[in-house]
């Protein structure tokens, strides 16, 4: 028998540096905590508690001045401050790969994306992941769960570092399906793809497969479950106590993997079991076996030929072998839960083997809370899952289970946690209903139109289909009653939002801000919990008529603060100020004597503004009106004529232009004159008097000052 060792088997570089930084501090003295198991190995978990490591899963637990290890999970933030506020040194061995998915899921939302997280939503990571970015995350485990989704805008997509990279991908192909645009930061971690890799192609020129690791943790589990599909024999066992002789039966080659929670040692010591059961199954000594294996010598014969799916077939997720004379009938009562493999599923029940006397019946209408269209939508052959019993016929042997029922008491339990703890929960909207949403909570959980956003909503129907995050409010099983609300969440960020907003807002910053509402003399700007006016005056360097014109309710714009009243609250915003400034090259567009066209403002007793381009008005004083006495502008130009004018100063600094509408009038005048006079001179004047010739100018004069002067009023 050939033993076969992975090459990448064991601690990953995460779960070691973390598991270093553990044994150090323990050295160091000192009462030292573990947020949640450090690693998914409950024999290596042992062992560091031996040395006096305390795992909680509470930060009120930890009591005193202790030390605090962030595992190599992660954590929200919120937990890292809660932890030091409560006085606790903390020490953060957040895998490097993990810290990068929690930073990318920051990044993605800070460019105003959607984002989806692919992974297990109860896996550690994934919380920790979620909570980077404040519970603003949508966790989807599987392609069929993207189906459910409703159509999305832009989203971000990271990945729990430990998934394998099929699985994502065909998630990624669906979402983009739904997405108007799909951004995918990849952060899987490439040393869990190679041992899965690796364990594959193993498990291919093996013909038993051991995977050697926690039961609990989800990377070791993904491991033995990539063997069996490759067909190998495989058994998921947590030590070399577990291993059975009997499994290696007529076996060539035996793999071996270890999951990334998985120390050295213990690896060591399953190759060391394997090595001696190697050596007694080449000896051929059945008496050495047979003991080994705690069988008699006629039992020995017997599990050689017996089928493999009777003895050495693996079960679900463990490394145990079903001795057939271990089987016992179970007994079962009404309100059991248990559970069971599903054997068949029909159009209208399923049936499910619970290792009673006969298979139990699964009425459709047993089978979810919610609306299917057919079991098959449920569960599928070969699945284990929960079941309640609902009643036991000793004497026929029916027996009738609900797996509703069992999802609900679970349910409960998962509530009733959640609902003492405070925790937020992300759930599906499933219906509307009068006065409020039904969502799924693994029960039908209600929550009042009231609590659904923190104004009013007219149309509540938009929100089925959708993942909300809610809070429970009001929890009673007799009454079989989940009150919650999304209100309560959103009331909570937003009024840090705001207490954030306040600490950093300071005059001279640019903000980016959200159009709420329009006024008259302006727009109300949320710069995160905060109102800042941005006034009419301030939007343009130009004249604007109504705010409407340059800015639009729900509109994202970038805006400068201007001035900052803690005391009255008040936040005083431009948007001119962030734009280029018409002024600064005024005396090259507009130079000193040039003629330039140009828009009545406004009349003022002194004279006229004319406005060159928006943000830049000249003055025409009286004076410069026409070449006689004026009394009042009026009698010259009206507001909104078109006019020609000359430029006499321009003092940039000032922002002041001094233009004349007079002089542009005479230099007319000249041009026109002149153009005469040189048409006359290039023509014969022979037989023509001075008289006719003067009469002739005087009439030609006449009609081009009034061509002049029409093209002016005009």
């Amino acid at each position: 028998m050939e033993i076969m060792l992975a090459k990448n088997a064991g601690y990953c570089s995460g779960v070691k540096t973390a598991i270093q930084l553990l044994e150090n501090l323990l050295a160091e003295g000192g009462q030292v905590y573990s947020l949640g198991p450090p690693i998914h190995n409950p024999r290596a978990v042992a062992d560091l508690a031996a040395r006096g490591l305390r795992v909680v899963t509470d930060l009120s637990e930890a009591v005193g001045n202790g030390r605090l290890v962030i595992r190599s999970h992660g954590a929200p933030p919120q937990i890292i401050r809660e932890a030091q506020e409560k006085g606790l040194d903390v020490a953060d061995a957040t895998c490097r790969r993990v810290k990068q998915a929690q930073e990318a899921a920051r990044e993605l939302l800070d460019d105003g994306l959607d984002v989806i997280v692919v992974g297990d939503e109860t896996h550690p990571e994934v919380i920790g992941i979620v909570g980077a970015i404040e519970g603003r995350a949508t966790v989807v485990a599987s392609a069929d769960a993207v189906a459910a989704l409703p159509p999305l805008g832009q989203v971000g997509v990271v990945a729990q570092t430990t998934q394998r990279p099929e699985v994502v991908a065909e998630i990624v192909a669906e979402l983009r399906k739904k997405a108007k645009r799909l951004i995918f930061r990849d952060t899987l971690c490439p040393a869990t793809a190679r041992r899965q890799t690796e364990a594959w192609e193993m498990a291919h020129a093996a013909d038993v497969m051991l995977v050697v690791g926690g039961r609990n943790s989800a990377n070791t589990r993904k491991l033995a479950e990539i063997c069996r599909q490759s067909g190998a024999r495989t058994y998921l066992i947590e030590g070399p106590e577990e291993i059975d002789p009997a499994w290696f039966q007529d076996s060539d080659r035996v793999g071996i993997t270890a999951g990334a929670s998985t120390p050295d040692w213990l690896l060591k010591e399953v190759v060391a079991k394997m090595e001696e059961t190697k050596d007694r199954a080449e000896l051929g000594n059945t008496e050495e076996l047979t003991a080994a294996a705690e069988i008699t010598p006629e039992e020995a014969t017997d599990v050689a030929e017996t089928p493999e799916e009777d003895v050495g077939a693996p079960a679900a997720e463990a490394g145990d072998v079903l001795d057939p004379g271990d089987i016992t009938m179970q007994e079962l009562e009404p309100g059991q839960v248990t559970k069971g493999k599903v054997v068949q599923v029909a159009s209208d029940h399923v049936l499910v083997d619970v290792g009673y006397k006969s298979e139990g019946v699964i009425p459709f209408s047993e089978l979810s809370h919610r609306e299917i269209a057919a079991p098959a939508d449920v569960v599928s052959e070969g699945e284990e899952i929960d079941v309640y019993v609902l009643s036991v016929d000793n004497k026929e042997g029916g027996l009738l289970l609900s797996k509703k029922r069992a999802d609900e008491e679970s349910a409960w339990e998962y509530i009733a946690d959640k609902y003492e703890k405070g925790e937020i929960l992300t759930v599906p909207v499933i219906e509307e209903v009068k006065g409020g949403l039904v969502v799924d909570v693994g029960l039908r959980g209600f929550m009042p139109a009231s609590h659904v956003e923190r104004g009013y909503v007219s149309d509540l129907s938009k929100y089925v289909g959708q993942n909300v995050r809610v809070r429970v409010l009001e929890l009673d099983q007799s009454k079989n009653r989940v009150i919650l609300s999304q209100k309560v969440v959103l009331e909570e960020e937003y009024e840090r939002m705001k207490e954030e907003t306040w600490a950093n807002i300071s005059e001279g910053q640019v903000r980016h801000g959200t159009v709420k509402s329009i006024t008259d003399f302006g727009a109300f700007i949320d710069l995160g919990g905060v109102d800042g006016l941005l006034h009419v005056s301030e939007m343009a360097w130009g004249r604007v008529h109504h705010p409407s014109e340059v800015v639009q309710i729900g509109e994202e714009i970038d805006v400068k603060v201007l001035r900052v009243d803690r005391e009255a609250g008040r936040i005083s915003l431009g948007l001119k100020q962030i734009l280029p400034d018409p002024w600064q090259n005024v005396a090259d567009k507009y130079p000193v004597d040039s003629v330039v066209e140009g828009r009545v403002v406004r009349l003022a007793p002194f004279g006229a503004f004319v406005e060159l381009e928006p943000g830049v008005d000249g003055l025409v004083h009286i004076s410069e009106l026409a070449d006689r006495r004026v009394a009042t502008p009026d009698e010259v130009v009206q507001p909104g004529d078109q006019v020609k004018v000359k430029v006499l100063k321009v003092r940039p600094n000032e922002k002041r232009i001094s233009l004349s509408l007079k002089e542009a009038m005479q230099d007319r005048e000249r041009q026109v004159m002149e153009e005469y006079m040189d048409d006359r001179s290039s023509s014969s004047t022979g037989g023509v008097t001075l008289g006719e010739m003067l009469g002739d100018l005087a009439n030609d004069m006449k009609e081009r000052v009034n061509a002049v002067s029409e093209e002016a009023d005009d």
